[in-house]
């Protein structure tokens, strides 16, 4: 009997980007994906805007960095960072904040036991 394939880290990494965007716009939004932006509270299809980008593994899935967020604001504005911060301290409040930023510059190699856990921890 042949052996079953694992998927590679990078399908995994994309399965998780994808599962962790719908928790987001399900968790900021109603059941169609819509909601306010984080940033500038207009009532739009919403993105799984980060605060602290993608590129920083050890806050990429983290749900206290990640909001929904409107197109324009998200892409088009690269994140509106000034009124995210101010957003997510409103929200979470300074300390919580601060911690995010300093996590920014903790490594972390993601595993594939990491990576289905999220996943699993993720599914809608």
């Amino acid at each position: 009997m042949k052996k079953k394939k694992l998927p590679s880290l990078a399908k995994l990494k994309k399965k998780l980007d994808l599962v962790f965007s719908a928790w987001i716009r399900k968790r900021d939004g109603n059941s169609e994906g819509f909601g306010n932006c984080i940033t500038c509270g207009k009532w739009s299809l919403l993105q799984a805007g980060h605060f602290i980008p993608r590129q920083y593994v050890s806050v990429r899935w983290s749900p206290l960095n990640v909001a929904g967020q409107c197109a324009r604001c998200n892409m088009w504005l690269h994140g509106e960072q000034a009124e995210f911060y101010v957003a997510l301290v409103q929200r979470y409040g300074q300390e919580t904040v601060d911690t995010l930023m300093a996590m920014k510059h903790q490594t972390r190699k993601m595993t594939r036991n990491d990576y289905n856990e999220f996943i699993d921890a993720f599914k809608t």
